[in-house]
């Protein structure tokens, strides 16, 4: 595999080498991402404010996620060509997870990489952080393919958080800026638009309470979600589950998975948010909304993967191991001032200036060469 590695590294720098005697545009931005297949709210946020600040820039959004399957390998290899050609022309690029061409390759010098991560906060381990986990990378595997080099900047959601994304991203706290991430205005500016938008084409939503179940990945199992979904109160409340994008789908008939709406647009119609290790739980937080947390392998996940920090304590008294305590509180009233503390400290305040903030950063790293 790491031979492997070394020798398709080679073909990318070759390719690289020639598009790189490409001139760089001075007003071209590039985003990358390889969480989907379609422009997340976060790039399509931060396009559109970029525009507003500067007409003339040219904005390249590629997203391309790597799917399973030879022929999907295949399309993914020669999509790295793009992703390379716009890196060898582009004055900026904003990345929201690991991208190959932009670690493993040396660019030019004035181009700027601005890493802005696709959660507002590292609760779980990841990246530097779990290498030689269980679910985390090989060490050899993560230095042959420099995960995570070659950033200029950093956004984390947080002053608190930084010590853990400079540990996972393996990059000094000086290269860090403290913003919230652009979906959040986007979900906070047309909380009430997206509300009614659901609520319209699920009217049956708006007659019971709404609980959104949205469990972590797990990189080497399934989520274990039927002991809380066979012994939940439907007569009080309507169950969302939205598992994470990379899960198989569950066919049960029990649940609700409004497959149209992601789960950061049901947040708008949530009474109530169940999760375990997943940033979702920040996120919540920015909205107020009660958040419980169940953490029914905790021990398990703590020793394969780890944790920043502690779940116990950050959300107590509503975090719990075993379904009955999940239901049991979803029965009693809510003590807001836990999600208001959690919301303080783990996120920063100014939300509906998130998309701002940072496009002006961007800005200013546009310009501050010429």
């Amino acid at each position: 595999m790491v031979i492997f590695c070394q020798l398709f590294k080679l073909n990318l720098k070759i390719v690289y080498f020639v598009l790189k005697l490409f001139p760089i545009k001075k007003n071209k931005i590039v985003f990358i991402s390889r969480q989907s297949n379609n422009p997340s709210f976060d790039f399509l946020m931060l396009k559109n404010e970029l525009l507003k600040i500067n007409s003339n820039f040219e904005i390249v959004i590629i997203t391309k996620k790597i799917e399973k399957g030879f022929k999907n390998y295949i399309s993914y290899y020669f999509n790295l060509y793009t992703q390379m050609y716009h890196l060898a022309t582009s004055k900026a690029c904003v990345v929201d997870s690991y991208c190959i061409p932009v670690s493993v390759l040396k660019h030019k010098k004035k181009l700027k990489i601005i890493q802005i991560w696709h959660a507002m906060a590292a609760i779980k381990k990841f990246g530097y952080q779990s290498v030689g986990k269980k679910d985390g990378r090989g060490l050899k595997l993560a230095k042959v393919m420099k995960m995570h080099e070659n950033y200029d900047y950093v956004v984390s959601g947080s002053n608190v958080m930084i010590k853990y994304f400079s540990e996972a991203f393996n990059v000094s706290t000086d290269k860090f800026i403290v913003n919230g991430m652009p979906k959040m205005d986007y979900i906070f500016e047309n909380k009430e638009i997206i509300k009614n938008k659901i609520l319209g084409k699920y009217n049956f939503l708006s007659e019971k309470k709404n609980v959104i179940y949205a469990p972590t990945f797990r990189a080497n199992e399934e989520n274990k979600i039927a002991p809380l979904v066979d012994n939940f109160d439907y007569k009080n409340f309507n169950l969302i589950v939205k598992l994470h994008p990379k899960c198989p789908k569950i066919d049960n008939a029990k649940i609700i998975t409004c497959d149209d709406f992601s789960s950061l647009e049901l947040l708008t119609i949530a009474d109530y948010l169940i999760t375990d290790y997943s940033a979702i739980s920040i996120e919540a937080a920015i909205l107020n909304i009660p958040t419980i947390l169940y953490l029914y392998d905790y021990d398990e996940y703590l020793y394969n993967n780890g944790l920043n920090i502690d779940l116990f304590e950050e959300l107590k008294p509503y975090v719990y191991k075993d379904y009955n305590g999940v239901i049991e509180a979803l029965k009693n009233k809510y003590n807001q001032n836990v999600i208001t503390n959690f919301k303080d400290k783990y996120s920063d305040g100014d939300i509906g200036k998130y998309t701002s903030k940072l496009a002006n950063f961007i800005n200013k790293r546009m310009i501050e060469d010429d």
